[in-house]
């Protein structure tokens, strides 16, 4: 998986725990619910299918965000992690020895995680569409591969996420154990470079 996967795979996650706080007597276009959420951590599974279906990678692992900028979203079957201190994206595979550092970026083509985690208009970035408990989200143009994001809530997070892009390929998201605003330590989103790894600046 590439870095710009990751890094758009957390924002869209994340930005749909934001989603979950948004009440029905409150406007879709709005998006006034974002400023709620300071803070989500939980688990994930991810599942990536084909157009006909056939499942093409499966996953699971944590995730931890906090505003404004900070993230921490750990892959358990990859050994990937990905944090983000407020300034730089650091992507960690441990099988390849290897760390990708990428300078932070508020723009959402660049930077997917600036949706939800730096000052952002998501109404700049996507149309909304609330359904009853289902919300769909279309990217506007100019903003990557993205087509469409569905979210389909259960009670205060939601119960899953589906995210179609432009090759055809929908990926499901899944989210347990999730809690929303508690307090997460620092050097949680502090990354320390290990020894002998190979590192790319992009």
């Amino acid at each position: 998986m590439t870095f710009i996967q990751i890094v758009k795979f957390a924002a869209i996650g994340l930005l749909s725990l934001s989603a979950a706080n948004l009440s029905a007597e409150d406007s879709v276009q709005s998006l006034d619910f974002l400023e709620g959420v300071q803070s989500a951590s939980g688990s994930f599974e991810q599942i990536i299918r084909e157009q006909d279906g056939y499942i093409v990678d499966r996953q699971t692992g944590t995730f931890i965000m906090q505003r404004p900028r900070r993230l921490r979203w750990q892959i358990s079957e990859l050994d990937q992690l990905l944090i983000s201190d407020g300034q730089q994206l650091f992507l960690y595979d441990e099988l390849f020895q290897q760390v990708v550092v990428r300078d932070w970026s508020s723009n959402p083509a660049q930077n997917p995680a600036a949706i939800l985690l730096d000052q952002v208009n998501l109404e700049d970035w996507a149309e909304v569409e609330q359904v009853g408990e289902n919300y769909q989200l279309a990217p506007l143009k100019g903003f990557g591969s993205i087509l469409e994001i569905n979210l389909r809530l259960n009670s205060s997070f939601p119960e899953m996420l589906s995210i179609l892009d432009a090759t055809g390929q929908t990926t499901e998201i899944r989210f347990s154990e999730v809690e929303i605003n508690t307090e997460h330590r620092d050097e949680l989103f502090q990354f320390v470079m290990p020894p002998g790894v190979e590192v790319l600046y992009e």
